[in-house]
């Protein structure tokens, strides 16, 4: 029976700045600007280890188009490991690290394809004689707002054929559909597409294969849980996947949930006992903390939480080691908060609507334009992903409510 094995990966954001993060520690922070770096030397590890047929990158190698020295160095070195090994890579540039004209990059060893900015195919055998097809292209700029998916065509005869796709699934609102949209039930040409774009590792539809193998590093604490590449297995009866974890450092999120009332010196032990729990044997963790109350929380806790207090004493428990564990935040959230307030005042629709519209990147990026449009500011600030501008629109929204419902009464 045919079959070949190739690891899957896609965003690797090379030499990230994690711009946001630079108030951590020194030793956390170094640990962290390290990790795309780390995760990516052991997603090569995998292959190599596994004695794969090819590998598959998915875009978004590096995080900006203009790409370091370091960066390059340090894919280039990773690239040469595979070719002293004799394992193709076969990659396609994304909407970060688009091929910028009159771009000098460095010259990546002969194992290395890298696909034109046109739909291109190329062709690999194997040592036991399967053939495949892929199919892809680079982005050329930073947006891509036409449909390229339905131009994939089978070319010649292979065994398999292999679509690779830097994208997101289509929405229908022309300010969403900026990177390179496709429809699932439309993408029957090939035996497997190779994603990249979305974070989040998930698999669209099994017939055809259609996955994305997520990031190799999270990057804010929305990206939670293991990251890693993928190995598959393709053969005639369809695609196996292997997920292999290979992030030195994991953002996690942990409720504490409160359904009667407790003592103040109770609740933050068990705060304390939550984070050395935390502690991996094999991985650094950035944690986050939501306290979820079933009962009003008083006065002194929600004091103590909001100034930052819970958050420094905890933090004080991070040991100076690679598998650390560091507080980012402590946060609240009662079940039973009053809402009605917003419904009965007419706002709730409204509410709701402003922050969809503002989750729109033309419309975000409109209300923020006065910051990247100042001077010192813009220097500081980068593009923004559809989760991360998610996130701050979602947490905006709640620090509003929270000030207005001060004022509920003189909103009805």
């Amino acid at each position: 029976m045919k079959e070949v094995t190739f690891v899957h990966m896609a965003d690797l954001h090379l030499d990230s700045p994690f711009l946001g993060l630079k108030h951590l520690p020194d030793a956390v922070f170094r640990q962290l600007k390290d990790s795309t770096f780390v995760s990516f030397t052991k997603a090569v590890d995998v292959a190599i280890r596994e004695a794969v047929d090819f590998v598959i990158i998915a875009g978004d190698i590096y995080d900006e188009e203009d790409q370091s020295i370091k960066a390059q160095a340090r894919f280039y070195r990773e690239m040469e490991r595979l070719n002293r090994k004799g394992i193709p890579v076969y990659l396609i540039h994304g909407n970060h690290d688009y091929v910028a004209k009159y771009q000098d990059r460095l010259q990546l060893p002969v194992n290395v394809t890298v696909f034109d900015t046109e739909l291109e195919w190329h062709r690999f055998v194997s040592e036991t004689g399967s053939v495949v097809n892929l199919y892809g292209f680079s982005y050329g700029e930073r947006h891509i707002r036409e449909t390229i998916y339905d131009r994939y065509r089978r070319e010649g005869k292979a065994d398999f054929h292999i679509g690779l796709l830097h994208g997101s699934e289509m929405t229908g609102n022309p300010t969403q559909d900026v990177y390179a949209p496709f429809r699932v039930n439309e993408m029957q040409e090939m035996d497997y597409w190779a994603l990249g774009h979305i974070h989040l590792r998930q698999i669209l539809t099994k017939e055809p294969m259609i996955y994305y193998p997520g990031n190799i590093q999270g990057r804010h604490r929305k990206e939670t849980g293991e990251k890693g590449v993928t190995i598959v297995s393709l053969s005639e009866t369809g695609a196996e996947l292997k997920f292999v974890d290979t992030a030195p450092i994991i953002w996690e999120e942990k409720d504490v949930v409160v359904e009667t009332e407790m003592d103040i010196s109770d609740l933050f032990q068990l705060l304390m006992q939550l984070v050395k729990e935390s502690a991996r044997a094999d991985k650094a963790v950035l944690l986050s903390l939501v306290v979820r109350s079933e009962v009003a929380l008083s006065g002194d806790v929600k004091q103590r939480m909001d100034s930052g207090e819970w958050l420094d004493m905890l933090q004080e428990l991070w040991i100076d080691e690679p598998n650390f564990v560091w507080v980012m935040r402590v946060g609240y959230l009662e079940a039973k908060r009053d809402t009605d307030w917003l419904a009965s005042s007419g706002l709730l629709t409204e509410w709701e609507l402003a922050k969809e519209t503002l989750k729109q990147e033309s419309e975000f990026y409109k209300a923020t334009s006065s910051l990247f449009a100042n001077g010192t500011m813009h220097r500081f600030l980068k593009d923004l992903d559809e989760l991360e501008r998610d996130a701050l629109v979602d947490e905006s929204a709640d620090l509003l409510e929270n000030m207005l419902e001060q004022f509920k009464g003189d909103l009805k």
